[in-house]
């Protein structure tokens, strides 16, 4: 039994450690400079061979097969692989429709002849065309239609376009929840929190002001009642794990605190209010990346160390929160005139 696995393991070495060997041909430029199309081609080989292929590109497969390959069509396609020992092959074009450059594209499995992948995407500008084909080899690499491994940071101008695809790097929102104090506050129960946040965001961060606003009541530690107040101001930095839609991230932050104990009157408690210096660390999930909005939900630890007279200190506990955060279009950008750089 030990040694039919051994064996079997041993068959599966190599296919395990050497990727498929694919041939890229010549994409047929229609309305665009030829050269254009020739640099897609080459930026498609590279793109691929980055994701783990092996490949031949089209001037290799002109040098496998002795001529200029100039195959537009399945058949074709299939014969060339043969010729230069790939094998899959990958052929296309490259059109123009307007101002939309258009990449199509087709894999050829060169045992069967048939068509195991085709997409195509396009793009505004040909400054773009190299986005376009990050996304196409990774789209083939991954058996996926393009729309469906779009991320952060390798979003085309064109898809800026459609609702719901533009990049953000700035973005706000609200968000409420709330702290349950493991010591400190006066005693009090769960603090009830709403906060404005302001994000600037990068792919795989983002740097987070927020101003949170939370009251509490019933302070334990006095028999005629009364409250807590908290004001925060922090500053935090958020790193994503994932440059997709439903991304998980840690952060971590700091900033100032006011914290306010007072009775059922509305006076504080002798010197009941100051202000000091917070934290916060925790972690989250953040959805919906590659949107305008996004839905937020995340669980912090809150440090205080407000110093009251009187009271026990550092004030402290976890913190839920739940957000929506949206970035709307601006004047004189639209959704795709400046991307995500927009200021």
């Amino acid at each position: 039994m030990k040694k039919g696995l051994i064996l079997c393991l041993i068959c599966l070495t190599p296919a395990l450690i050497f990727a498929a060997k694919v041939g890229v041909l010549h994409l047929k430029a229609v309305g665009v400079d030829p050269g254009t199309a020739e640099v897609v081609s080459g930026l498609l080989a590279g793109e691929l061979s980055n994701v783990g292929y092996q490949v031949l590109n089209p001037d290799a497969m002109d040098a496998a097969v002795g001529e200029r390959l100039t195959c537009y069509e399945t058949g074709c396609a299939a014969e060339a692989g043969s010729a230069a020992g790939v094998e899959q092959v990958i052929f296309g074009s490259v059109s123009r429709l307007g101002e939309k450059h258009i990449v199509q594209l087709s894999v050829v499995s060169v045992s069967t002849r048939e068509v195991i992948w085709s997409g195509s995407l396009s793009a505004k500008t040909t400054e773009d065309l190299d986005i376009v084909a990050k996304r196409l080899a990774k789209s083939i690499a991954e058996g996926k239609k393009p729309e469906e491994t779009v991320e952060v940071g390798i979003v085309t101008k064109e898809e800026e376009k459609e609702p719901g695809r533009r990049k953000a790097f700035f973005v706000t929102g609200g968000k409420f929840g709330t702290l349950l104090p493991m010591g400190g506050y006066g005693g009090s129960g769960a603090l009830m929190f709403g906060a404005l946040a302001f994000w600037y965001e990068i792919p795989n961060m983002a740097v987070e002001l927020s101003y949170d606003w939370g009251i509490s009541g019933n302070l334990t530690e006095f028999e005629e009642g009364g409250k807590a107040t908290e004001q925060i101001v922090d500053i935090s930095l958020l790193y994503f794990f994932r440059k997709t839609d439903f991304s998980p991230f840690v952060k971590g932050g700091a900033g100032m605190s006011f914290l306010g104990l007072y009775d059922d009157t509305g006076v504080a408690y002798g010197a009941g209010s100051a202000i000091g210096f917070g934290t916060n660390i925790g972690a989250g999930l953040v959805m919906f990346r590659t949107y305008d909005f996004r839905l937020l939900i995340e669980a912090t630890y809150h440090m205080n160390f407000t110093d009251i007279s009187g009271f026990e200190s550092p004030h402290h506990g976890p913190k839920f929160m739940l957000g929506l955060l949206y970035r709307a279009k601006r004047g004189g950008c639209g959704g795709g005139g400046c991307g995500g750089g927009c200021l």
